[in-house]
């Protein structure tokens, strides 16, 4: 149904083998959210976040994800990614990698390519005119703006950025941060961002994750990023 939550955790834990990261997880991420997820480095943002993706079974509790295809169509962009630059890899050919997934069989065997789809994400990211430069030539803003793109490319219910500003000069930051409230307001879009600072971001979030010592506490952003509440928190870790 659509007032149903797309991902929900009920009392779960986290974590890989027999070693729980994260316990007594038990939050819902409402479609067209956009959820910040805040934490220390090793506090065990990426645990939930391969949770979320389907990539770790929860060790206890249950986790539910719900979409058109019984889980949500993704797309992820990385903090970093790996692409061997000896592959000579055009800035449209890796943005075409996210769009397999949204085509459908018959469109495949038809030999109908994922063009249009493709350059309307560049476009929307500012990345258009980068399509015929490879991918290893590019600085590391233009490099994000085409990921953002691939991600695009697969018609995503679940949008996930992993601290995608990380390593990014200051202005390609606020060019990148005004892409990103414009996926705000597409409303069918849900959103996650990972992060581990929030001066930039907080007016993104409508909601907010804090993991720290083992836990996640989720609420609206205006009471998370709270004065009162962050002293808290950081009264908690000392």
């Amino acid at each position: 149904m659509k007032n149903e939550p797309l991902l929900r955790f009920e009392d779960a834990s986290l974590g890989y083998g027999r070693r729980a990261v994260l316990t007594g997880v038990s939050y819902e991420v409402a479609q067209g959210s956009f959820l910040g997820i805040l934490g220390h480095n090793g506090s065990g943002k990426s645990t939930m976040l391969k949770t979320m993706l389907g990539l770790l079974p929860p060790l206890k509790g249950r986790f539910r994800a719900r979409g058109a295809g019984g889980k949500p169509r993704y797309g992820y962009v990385p903090q970093k990614e790996k692409l061997d630059p000896i592959y000579p890899l055009t800035a449209y050919e890796v943005a075409a990698m996210g769009s397999y997934r949204s085509l459908d069989l018959w469109r495949r065997l038809r030999g109908q390519g994922p063009q249009e789809l493709v350059r309307r994400c560049l476009k929307q990211c500012g990345a258009l005119e980068l399509s015929a430069k490879r991918y290893s030539d590019l600085s590391g803003g233009q490099r994000q703006r085409v990921l953002i793109a691939r991600a695009l490319a697969a018609e995503p219910e679940l949008l996930v950025l992993d601290e995608p500003l990380a390593g990014i000069d200051v202005t390609t930051q606020g060019a990148l941060l005004k892409l990103f409230e414009d996926f705000k307001r597409r409303q069918e879009l849900t959103i996650l961002m990972v992060s581990h600072r929030v001066q930039h971001e907080k007016s993104l979030f409508t909601h907010v994750a804090w993991v720290d010592e083992g836990k996640v506490e989720v609420g609206p952003t205006d009471k998370m990023l709270s004065a009162s509440h962050i002293m808290r928190i950081f009264e908690a870790e000392l």
